[in-house]
């Protein structure tokens, strides 16, 4: 087996083992660590004066360990194998095997994998589903009170009436529904936050709404509103569906951090099938994002989306950067064009939080104290960018046609990059070094 962060994952019973693995491997518990090529093994310092020993071969076929935990391979395998992955200079080579390690391999354990029978998998999700409806239902007269209030009374509220409502939806297994709610009090910080959360709260009681005719809905819709609720599926799953071949050009990042752990967003396009697909990474405190990407430049090879009525998502299967010139990506050239595009998206996942448009032609002007871009004919599309990427936009598509991509939100575009005739440049983050003095250029 070929070990990255990736395989470790599907390898692992669940994330709270893996959560803990990495506690462990972070916290220096191990000692003599060695390996002969075929098998690596090492002993695991534990709360108290317990050690365990612990073995694995690195074709994943074996692993030993003398814990109790019923889950299996469990966090100090895990954590062995993480510390291949991040201290291999480290492992000290072995000719000679000790004789537990030998005995261990000739006598594995058996491996009880997260993902087991679809009947069991089944039953687990039903089970969640009645929890999750007792959510909705709660969340439903949260929301009419809401309302009744009127949303200038929530000017007052403090962290504690927000707090409680998502920590009712955590209980109800509703994960991602409580992480929206603790975003509104920062919505609420932004102008015009009155319509902006009328927006937000909407969008929760069609959630509602729909949640309860969801065994009624296509499967299509259904799986987008577990989703939506916080189901997630297993990247082993995901990566069993069919795979999409393409040259995909790497045209957006965003970074950033939501609740202490870190995330990137990877957006790709096809050359060939003109599609777009979004590559999300997480990363607690200071772990390394799983590879790297660069923009601008392409990969060629093979990405899973994951299943949905209007699928976004996906995985990279087998990519590997390819660096041929591309013919090009598809365009849409007006503003209209990409409203009818996002009306017909947002018809098929009316919870479509960013839709993903390459706009051509146009040109970045300043009116009444703001960036918005003009297309061909000459209509207004508002930008929503951060002051010093507002410049760069500014300076390159100010005095020729250029072409943007961002996420279009139903009111704004989020620019993401701009691309001239020999580049892609990005519009989040710290901006590049050669435009510090954007505003001198125009």
């Amino acid at each position: 087996m070929s070990w990255t962060y990736a395989t470790l994952q599907a390898y692992a019973p669940n994330t709270l083992v893996l959560n803990r693995a990495r506690a462990l491997f972070y916290g220096r518990k191990w000692e003599s660590v060695a390996s002969d090529g075929d098998a690596l093994w090492g002993i695991c310092k534990s709360t108290g004066e317990l050690t365990y020993p612990v073995m694995v071969t690195l074709d994943g076929k074996a692993f030993h360990c003398t814990c109790k935990n019923r889950y299996r391979p469990c966090q100090h395998v895990l954590s062995l194998l993480l510390f291949f992955l991040r201290k291999n200079d480290q492992i000290t080579p072995a000719d000679e095997r000790p004789g537990w390690v030998r005995d261990a391999v000739r006598q594995p354990e058996a491996r009880k994998s997260a993902v087991v029978d679809t009947g069991e998998r089944e039953a687990r999700l039903n089970k969640r589903i009645v929890e999750m409806k007792a959510g909705v239902e709660e969340l439903d007269q949260w929301l009419r009170d809401v309302i009744r209030q009127g949303l200038s009374g929530l000017e007052g509220a403090g962290p504690d009436f927000w707090e409680r409502i998502a920590a009712r939806m955590v209980d109800a297994k509703l994960g991602s529904v409580a992480r929206r709610i603790r975003s509104f009090p920062k919505l609420m910080a932004e102008e015009q936050w009155h319509g902006k959360l009328l927006g937000a709260l909407s969008e929760l009681y069609l959630f509602v709404q729909s949640f309860r005719q969801l065994e009624g809905l296509p499967e299509s819709l259904q799986v987008e509103l577990l989703s939506y609720g916080g189901v997630n599926l297993k990247k082993e799953e995901v990566l069993e569906g069919p795979a999409v071949s393409d040259r995909w050009l790497v045209i957006g990042l965003v970074e950033g951090e939501e609740e202490k752990l870190r995330y990137r967003r990877t957006w790709l396009v096809g050359e060939q099938t003109g599609r777009f697909a979004l590559v999300l990474d997480f990363a607690w405190g200071n772990e390394r994002f799983e590879g790297h990407w660069v923009l601008g430049s392409a990969l060629q090879g093979e990405l899973v989306y994951y299943p949905g009525a209007y699928p976004l998502r996906a995985l990279l299967k087998r990519v590997q950067p390819y660096r041929q010139p591309m013919d090009g990506v598809p365009i849409t050239e007006h503003g209209q064009e990409m409203l009818e595009a996002y009306a017909q998206a947002l018809a098929q996942n009316p919870w479509l939080s960013g839709f993903p448009v390459l706009l051509g032609q146009v040109r970045a002007v300043w009116q009444s104290g703001k960036v918005v871009l003009l297309d061909a004919r000459g209509m207004e599309i508002p930008v929503q960018a951060e002051e010093a990427h507002e410049w760069v936009l500014l300076a390159v598509g100010g005095r020729q046609e250029v072409t943007v991509f961002g996420e279009w939100t139903g009111e704004s575009l989020r620019a993401l990059s701009v691309l001239d005739s020999s580049r892609v440049i990005q519009l989040q983050g710290p901006p590049p070094s050669d435009f510090g003095e954007a505003d001198e250029m125009l």
